[in-house]
């Protein structure tokens, strides 16, 4: 580096990391002391936080977290790489900073990086203050950083960096490194009141462990340094927000420092900064393209004016798909293998069924039970369409039932007295008998029985066909029964999991199928109050987070209804009652009609969409309390969706 002699001392110090001890013979620095600093110091990490004045710790969520706050590596949403470099203020130094995070899920997020200072060409002076002649030296200050961060409890996140420093110089030939820690802090609390929220708070312990440097006679112990800072986020209108950032930081050999800074962003488009780096005024911009964030940052490395303003530029690229689409597309995939696992086991069921239908069809066949035997060979054929020796068996079933029937039947023709009144009356019971057998086939359980009831009707006194007959009623009954059982536990399983229109659909069914059941009236109908019970409750707590207290009244009202000694409904329905003397500002029709399409989008989950509505209404009704009281709960109901994920 050429004419280094005319750079103040305390630049040059702060080049050759502030307290780089060498014998004196060797080159001319400032004696090494225990609690010096190195210009990684000032020069940190990444062109954004110095147009925030490096009032960064609060805030702090990029790659370059590494170095300001560990822990605010856990809210950067998506993998990021993150690339620094500015030249300093003479020819041949510069520095770079690297860093690259990756978040996960559930163990946190670890981050590693490397930051470098490079001296080159430096004039060798001797203890004279001579220049040596033809004598040049280079200088490297490095250091390797790995960081983990991780959420604990109550928005409390603590991180730690782990780094390696290592310095050498050309002219001596020597080496040194050491180990270092720091720790940090970061709690972002969820209040409801708007002036609390989106408040956050960071703390960062730099050098926790001191890292000891020896290059020469000397040993420099690096100070620590202990910065606190909030942040306060605000949104302004609906496509920007403005972070207010102030941090305070204490040396341990030096007074306490003010950061302060502020910065626009539009939409995670485009962000402007300004800030006060201890009086110095630093300006910066960013813009986003797609996965590339460009940082611009103006302002004085060195805040005693040691060195002038510079320019300074940081890349990031953030890479795969963000923390929110992660936690959706586990929950797709979780999804996925649930239903995966929901159709191995109706599998697994759908076989069982068919073993023991055909275990016990084959039984009643044996045993002359052909009805019966009929019934089963039938539930196997259902499960199973393809099932060839169930066709055979239920076949040859049905042709044994006929032949039963047709014997009985000539058997009567020969004993009647009137042979041609006889014939007649046994082609209507075979009619109905045969039609019985087609409705039973197809589960329509009524019309087979009524059938069956008709044939019985039909046959008179004839005692042997009767039994036929009544042996194929209480086969379909025994079916029915059995039919209408099922159904209800199908409805059991909806109710379960929040299904309420299927399960009541599916309890309507059994109603149809079995209407004067009187073991099962009483099962089913207190499984439809149940169900209407738990609408009446998830539709009024939806009206009453939303302000409309008149409709969730009504609504707690018909529930309580149907249970009287509900104490939770009840208490529901007294808070809608104190709450229906809010003074509203009244709305037009049109206004109104929106309202309720955003309360849809609300109730269907689409918080956004709802939000965007009443805030356009908002400020046409500036005094309205059922749009504010929408507003803040969708406001809330975000937030703690996006602070669970």
């Amino acid at each position: 580096m050429r004419g280094l002699k005319q750079i103040p001392g305390r630049a040059w110090a702060l080049l050759l990391t502030g307290m780089l001890s060498v014998a004196p013979s060797q080159i001319y620095a400032q004696e090494g002391t225990a609690g010096t600093q190195t210009i990684l110091h000032e020069v940190g990490a990444g062109a954004r936080a110095f147009g925030l004045g490096r009032a960064f710790v609060a805030l702090a969520d990029d790659p370059s977290a590494i170095f300001w706050n560990p822990a605010g590596l856990e809210y950067a949403p998506r993998i990021s790489f993150s690339l620094f470099h500015t030249p300093l203020v003479v020819s041949g130094a510069s520095y770079d900073f690297v860093g690259f995070l990756y978040p996960t899920l559930q163990f946190g997020t670890i981050g590693i990086g490397y930051s470098r200072v490079v001296v080159g060409d430096i004039n060798v002076v001797t203890e004279y203050n001579q220049v040596l002649q033809g004598v040049s030296a280079d200088y490297d200050f490095s250091e390797i950083y790995i960081a983990y961060a991780k959420k604990i409890w109550y928005g409390v996140t603590p991180g730690i960096t782990f780094k390696v420093q290592r310095q050498s110089f050309s002219y001596t030939n020597q080496v040194t490194s050491a180990f270092g820690l720091d720790a940090g802090l970061m709690y972002r609390p969820e209040f409801d009141s708007p002036f609390l929220r989106n408040l956050s708070f960071g703390f960062h312990f730099q050098n926790l462990v001191k890292p000891q440097l020896k290059l020469g006679a000397n040993t420099d112990t690096l100070a620590y340094q202990l910065t606190f800072g909030v942040m306060k986020s605000l949104p302004l209108g609906q496509s920007g927000k403005l972070n207010i950032l102030l941090d305070y930081a204490q040396g341990e050999f030096e007074g306490g420092v003010i950061h302060a800074g502020g910065e626009y962003v539009f939409r995670d488009m485009g962000t402007v900064r300004a800030g006060f780096d201890q009086g110095t005024p630093a300006f910066g911009a960013g813009v986003r393209y797609k996965f590339v964030d460009i940082d611009y940052a103006f302002g004085n490395l060195s805040t005693e004016g040691d060195f002038g303003a510079s320019h300074r530029f940081s890349i990031t690229f953030n890479l795969g798909k963000s923390r929110e689409e992660k936690i959706f597309a586990a929950n797709e995939e979780r999804k996925r293998r649930e239903r995966e696992l929901v159709e191995r086991t109706k599998e697994e069921d759908r076989r069982q069924r068919i073993a023991e239908h055909m275990s016990r069809g084959k039984q009643e066949f044996q045993q002359g039970n052909y009805f019966d035997a009929y019934s089963e060979f039938q539930q196997v054929i259902t499960d199973d369409p393809f099932n060839k020796e169930a066709k055979v068996l239920f076949d040859s079933t049905k042709f044994l039932i006929d032949n039963q029937l047709d014997r009985r039947l000539e058997e009567a023709l020969d004993n009647a007295v009137d042979k041609k009144l006889a014939e007649e009356t046994q082609k209507l019971i075979k009619l109905r008998f045969d039609q019985g057998h087609v409705y039973l086939q197809k589960k329509q359980f009524t019309d087979a029985l009524k059938e069956f009831n008709l044939a019985l009707d039909i046959a008179g006194e004839d005692s042997s066909t009767k039994a036929l007959i009544n042996e194929a009623i209480n086969t379909t009954n025994r079916q029915l029964n059995a039919e209408v059982r099922k159904l209800v536990l199908a409805a059991r399983q909806e109710f379960q999991k929040g299904n309420y229109s299927d399960a009541l659909r599916i309890l309507s069914e059994a109603f149809l199928l079995s209407p004067e059941a009187p073991e099962l009236k009483d099962e089913i109908g207190t499984l439809t109050r149940r169900i209407k019970l738990q609408q009446y409750t998830v539709k009024g707590l939806a009206l009453l987070e939303l302000g409309e207290y008149q409709e969730a009244n009504t609504v707690f009202e018909e529930a309580l209804q149907l249970d009287p000694s509900n104490e939770a409904i009840r208490k529901y329905y007294e808070q809608t009652q104190r709450e229906l003397g809010t003074k509203r500002e009244k709305m037009d029709p049109e206004s109104e009609r929106q309202y309720l399409i955003a309360t849809e989008h609300f109730l269907a989950g689409r918080y956004d969409k709802a939000l965007e509505i009443w805030r356009a209404l908002a400020e046409k009704y500036p005094y309205n309390k059922k749009l504010q009281d929408a507003i803040k709960t969708t406001e809330d109901r975000i937030n703690r969706t996006r602070g669970n994920q």
